[in-house]
């Protein structure tokens, strides 16, 4: 440490010297005579005869004391814990005494302790003393940015840099994402754009640092600089028409980044791939590969200080591994961040969105450079669907172009190297973030709609992704049709607005959107020519994929995704090195084959939802359903798009074919240990009772029936649940009925069952017990899909489904100037 001078590496020219020049040299000294102190005082501390058996850290030094301190001379000699701690407290003190000219050569010593390899252990305040001194070390460096001073900020950045490079000192849990939300507060506060500068590309390093560790499940592993011309925005380069900036800030990160300890790569900067991402493609690649569970929070309730709470007791963040707990908090943190909403006046200022930006931004580099871990691990994978998709949920409705165009460069990475585990996710994205603005042919956002169709463009060159966007929900019947749907916005608007519809398009810019559309159709075509051509396997030289698309896409010769899970243990391969496909969903005649199942099961759908008895024949005769009462039962049941009041009227025919499906449809369904009124809430949840006194009588005496067979001491006959559930009926209307202005009693309630028991009286505490739970809690059919269908739209051949549910609330609710906030 002796060596090194007491000059400022990231300091800006116009500071040096000065007032503190006094303070730098004392600093000087101190470091000097600390250095000499180390080594004097703890010489005797050494062991005279090292055991070869003692497990040794691959980064701390042997322990040289019974309480090891932190501190460390040239890596051989260790001062105890309380020597530590009686060196490091002057720098804790100075960075917190508030006087600029005391924290800045603290800091410097501090940066200097750190890149020279003289700290040693993990900062985390949940830890051990050891590693709650660190910590707090770091804290005070985190806070001394609140002078908003140039080149204390500078400092700031570069020891926490520092630190989080070091292999030394090992920054884990709280103390991390205090130097993540440090850097992310300097951007946003600084009054220096160099420092803004700095302060984005160092949260970029820091990124690259974290999940590239995480992926190689190593603290040593090797890390290079990275681009900073490439990370940042136009804005930032219009100030910069020298390039000074950029090679100040580069010149910043790659010091650091060589000088950490001699482990990390001095190699050449890395690019970015993708436009601005500011790191390379792959940048966190691994072939480590894991499984865990998750349970992530809801964010709905999220607060800043939510973004630093990392504490164990949170079921999210209990990972053993301290690597991957790491990347999920700092993960988890991002997604918060990017979700933060300013004042309604702030909603199209992209100045005062800068925070939620450079979250969006972050977000994008790292699902852009995603390695194996992150994209198959449960863990993550529950991240994204929580977190990153409640993100999605709140800036997909933003009037701020930039956030819209980050959220759809977000998806992109979704559906490019994420679909095998997201398939669910992605089938209510789409639609959302991407149909809703495609199928708006006569009054769309002209800038919205031009990022769509050009996201389209590069989505339709990769035949991979479209065939299975067509295998997992154009031939999926639990699953809208999002290629057909795509392919007709692309046709509506190719074809322009019809001829008296009123637009809001001005002539050029209408002509400019037929184009891209038809672009789109041309891609859609020239993929499905070369992806047949592989079936037949005709070589096609000229089908190069677009790269920035995606390098991690599931084969078609895998198994179709089923419930948005995949094969985690086995990273997901390229669309552009697939085998030979040989699997049975691989060829065209098979998808073929599940596209007119569909086809022919909607049709049936369609057909029951108008004759009810019409449509079972026709899909009996299809093959779409068996013709045993059990298995029209079950299809009854469970099948998607049925209108729920025709099934109540099916099922009360007295024809002896409905009359056999409905005794089947009811013992189905096992009410064993179930409360009465428990057991009609989940009979009543797949229908509703038909108008007809005599439908109604033979559904509820079969429901009887069915009650006291899994329930034999209940009551005494099954005369007994058919007249109570009556009885229970007649008080859920008028419990819950607005029009019913007098009010059935507890009491009214029990004397109206009198006697009903073989002529005994129920217990009344068993019926006061029933009244009070129907009373506070209505009896509902499950929301009547079919109603909804026919709201959203005329088609009946449109299955529902989550994104359909959500369509209807945007196009119901959704206008331009509305904030995320309304639409959620």
């Amino acid at each position: 440490m002796a060596s090194d001078t007491g000059e400022h590496d990231g300091e800006s020219p116009e500071r040096s010297g000065g007032e503190s020049g006094d303070l730098r040299l004392l600093a000087e000294t101190l470091k000097t005579r600390s250095r000499s102190q180390i080594s004097t005082r703890t010489h005797h501390f050494r062991r005279e005869t090292p055991t070869s058996d003692e497990n040794q850290s691959d980064v701390d030094a042997s322990p040289q004391s019974p309480v090891a301190g932190v501190l460390h001379d040239s890596g051989t000699n260790e001062l105890t814990l309380a020597e530590s701690e009686l060196i490091l407290s002057p720098f804790i003190n100075a960075c917190s005494s508030g006087n600029v000219k005391i924290a800045e050569p603290a800091l410097d010593c501090i940066q200097k302790l750190i890149a020279h390899g003289y700290l040693h252990g993990e900062a985390d305040p949940t830890g051990g003393p050891d590693a709650k001194l660190l910590a707090k070390l770091i804290e005070s460096v985190c806070k001394c940015h609140d002078f908003g001073e140039e080149g204390v900020e500078l400092l700031v950045l570069k020891t926490i840099l520092s630190a989080v490079t070091s292999v030394s000192l090992r920054i884990h849990g709280d103390s991390l994402l205090q130097i993540v939300r440090t850097s992310y507060d300097i951007y946003l506060g600084s009054k220096y754009v160099v420092n803004q500068t700095t302060a984005k590309a160092s949260l970029v390093q820091k990124l690259v640092i974290v999940f590239r560790r995480m992926e190689a499940d190593s603290s040593t592993v090797l890390v290079q600089p990275i681009v900073v011309a490439e990370l940042m925005e136009p804005m930032e380069k219009g100030g910069d028409g020298d390039g000074t900036m950029a090679v100040f800030v580069q010149g910043f990160i790659s010091k650091v980044i060589h000088g950490m300890d001699g482990v990390l790569n001095p190699g050449t900067p890395v690019g970015s791939n993708a436009g601005g991402g500011g790191v390379h493609d792959g940048a966190f690649e691994t072939k480590t590969s894991t499984v865990e569970s998750t349970n992530p929070a809801d964010l709905l309730d999220s607060t800043d200080k939510d973004m630093l709470d990392a504490k164990d007791d949170d079921m999210d963040v209990q990972i053993g591994n301290k690597l991957r707990r790491d990347a999920f908090l700092v993960f988890r943190a991002l997604c918060k961040l990017s979700m933060k909403t300013p004042s309604k006046d702030a909603l199209a200022d992209p100045q005062l969105m800068r925070g939620k930006i450079v979250a969006l931004e972050l977000l994008k580099i790292l699902l852009e450079n995603a390695g194996a871990v992150f994209r198959t691990s449960e863990r993550f994978l529950g991240a994204i669907k929580q977190y990153l998709g409640l993100s999605l949920f709140k800036n997909s409705a933003s009037t701020l172009i930039i956030v819209f165009q980050l959220s759809c460069s977000i998806f992109i990475s979704l559906l490019s190297r994420f679909r095998a585990g997201l398939k669910a996710e992605i089938g209510v994205f789409f639609p959302m973030i991407v149909l809703r603005v495609l199928e708006n042919v006569a009054q769309p956002n002209f800038q919205k709609k031009m990022i769509v169709l050009r996201f389209l463009e590069r989505l339709c060159g990769d035949s991979q992704i479209l065939v299975d966007i067509f295998l997992n929900y154009d031939c999926d019947v639990n699953s809208s049709n999002i290629f057909e749907r795509m392919v007709n916005g692309l046709l509506k608007t190719a074809q322009g607005v019809p001829p008296g519809v009123a637009t809001t398009l001005l002539p050029p810019q209408d002509v400019t959107m037929k184009l891209e559309a038809m672009k789109c159709l041309v891609a859609v075509l020239k993929s499905m020519g070369d992806w047949m051509n592989k079936q037949l396997r005709i070589p096609v030289p000229h089908s190069a994929k677009k790269p920035e698309l995606a390098d991690s896409i599931p084969e078609i010769g895998n198994p179709p995704i089923e419930n948005g899970t995949a094969n985690e243990h086995e990273p997901v391969e390229s669309s552009d090195s697939h085998s030979e496909l040989s699997s049975e969903v691989s060829d065209a005649s098979t998808i073929e084959q599940r596209r007119s199942y569909k086809l022919e099961l909607q049709e049936g759908i369609s057909l029951f939802n108008r004759k009810p008895k019409k449509g079972i024949e026709f899909l009996i005769n299809v093959n779409k359903v068996g013709n045993s009462p059990e298995e029209i039962a079950e299809f009854l049941k469970n099948a998607s798009g049925l209108n729920k009041t025709l099934i109540g009227d099916y099922l009360g025919e007295r024809e002896d074919l409905p009359l056999k499906v409905m005794h089947a449809y009811v013992d189905s369904f096992d009410f064993h240990g179930m409360e009465f009124d428990e057991a009609i809430r989940v009979f009543l949840r797949g229908f509703r009772l038909p108008g007809e006194a005599q439908k109604i009588d033979r559904i509820m005496e079969k429901f009887a029936e069915r009650y006291c067979k899994c329930n034999p001491k209940a009551f005494a006959s099954a005369d007994t649940a058919y007249v109570l559930a009556y009885s229970v009926i007649m008080l859920n209307t008028d419990a819950h009925n607005a029009m019913v202005k007098n009010k059935m009693s507890a009491d009214d309630f029990i004397r109206n069952n009198r006697g009903i028991d073989d002529g005994k009286d129920l217990p009344e505490e068993y019926l006061r017990s029933l009244f009070e739970r129907i009373s506070k809690n209505e009896i509902k059919m499950k929301e009547d899909d079919f109603a909804i269908q026919q709201r959203q739209s005329a088609n009946s051949s449109m299955i529902l489904s989550l994104d359909s549910i959500l369509n209807i609330v945007v196009r119901k609710n959704y206008e331009e100037n509305q904030t995320s906030d309304d639409l959620m």
